[in-house]
């Protein structure tokens, strides 16, 4: 009996220092040896995570609009020739319609719509833009650019005889067509007939009548009053005029046909000036005041600019 109990003791006794030494050890690594170690983006917190890059955002394109403008007739070949054209092909969605006559037609156009309809008016002469600007309060404020000038020449058809020979033996024709006073061209030989001392002074000589132009001649001349410069022009060309006053930038249109006799440098008429400007079309939307804006800085350009001096204008005047 007491041999089983010592037995049983010392059974307890061993199993208990079992217990004791196998508290100390640590717990066994259970990780394979050749795992792959944790990627740590799997845990990483949005603020950690760089932000993917936005895709670039496509430029819209620029909305299909109309413009219309009206241009002096001295400026339709170079517009319909160069000028439009080069627009267009570097603003595809803008179409330009355009109006062209005598500046005084053009500025009484716009004054009776009171703009509708008009974004740009381009004129050959100072008064209608300034008539337009402070008159009529129709122009967009700082628009205005003095942009070209031009010459004021007598000119016969190449097959045509008269003894006129220059600006001091121009009462020697007998016959003339000339423009009317609110034509520009009709108005600076006006100024012109003024400085040879044909016409008295006058405050404004654009006033004077076909008529009283006649009379001043000596009743000698017979004045065929021209609607604009290119009809002017025509009738010298066609030879139903002796002479003709016109623009030098309307000889370039009829140079074959037509020979200069007398050209001024501005000594009689002043710097003959032509400005451009924009106009407040009331019912014009963003993108037709828009694409007027880019056709006013596009004509200071040097495309358009080397376009006017090769149909006989001067530039920056």
């Amino acid at each position: 009996m007491k041999k089983t109990v010592s037995i049983i003791l010392i059974l307890c006794l061993l199993l208990g220092l079992c217990a004791c030494g196998g508290g100390k050890n640590a717990p066994a690594d259970t990780t394979p040896a050749d795992a792959a170690p944790a990627d740590p983006s799997k845990d990483a917190s949005p603020e950690d995570t760089a932000p993917a890059e936005p895709a670039p955002a496509e430029e819209p394109a620029a909305q299909e609009t109309t413009i219309y403008i009206d241009i002096a007739a001295s400026l339709e070949a170079v517009f319909v020739d160069r000028i439009i054209p080069a627009f267009t092909a570097e603003y595809p969605n803008v179409t330009v319609q355009y109006n062209t006559g005598s500046s005084g037609k053009l500025l009484t156009g716009i004054e009776e719509a009171n703009g509708i309809g008009h974004d740009l008016f381009f004129s050959a002469g100072k008064n209608q833009v300034t008539t337009l600007n402070e008159t009529d309060g129709l122009v967009k404020e700082g628009s205005v650019v003095n942009l070209l000038s031009n010459q004021l020449c007598l000119v016969r058809g190449n097959d045509v005889k008269t003894a006129v020979t220059g600006w001091d033996t121009i009462t020697s024709a007998k016959s003339m067509a000339l423009c009317g006073g609110s034509v520009p061209v009709g108005n600076y030989s006006r100024i012109a007939l003024v400085a040879l001392g044909i016409l008295p002074e006058a405050e404004k000589p654009a006033d004077y009548t076909t008529e009283e132009i006649a009379a001043a001649f000596g009743g000698t001349v017979e004045i065929d009053e021209a609607d604009d410069v290119e009809v002017a022009a025509a009738k010298a060309v066609e030879g139903s005029v002796e002479v003709a006053t016109i623009y030098y930038s309307d000889y370039y249109n009829h140079q074959n046909d037509l020979t200069i006799i007398a050209q001024d440098d501005g000594t009689l008429t002043g710097k003959i000036i032509y400005p451009v400007c924009l106009v407040e079309n009331p019912e014009a939307d963003d993108a037709e005041q828009n694409a007027a804006a880019d056709l006013l800085a596009f004509l200071q350009t040097d495309v358009c600019l080397k376009a006017f001096e090769e149909y006989c204008f001067i530039v920056n005047p």
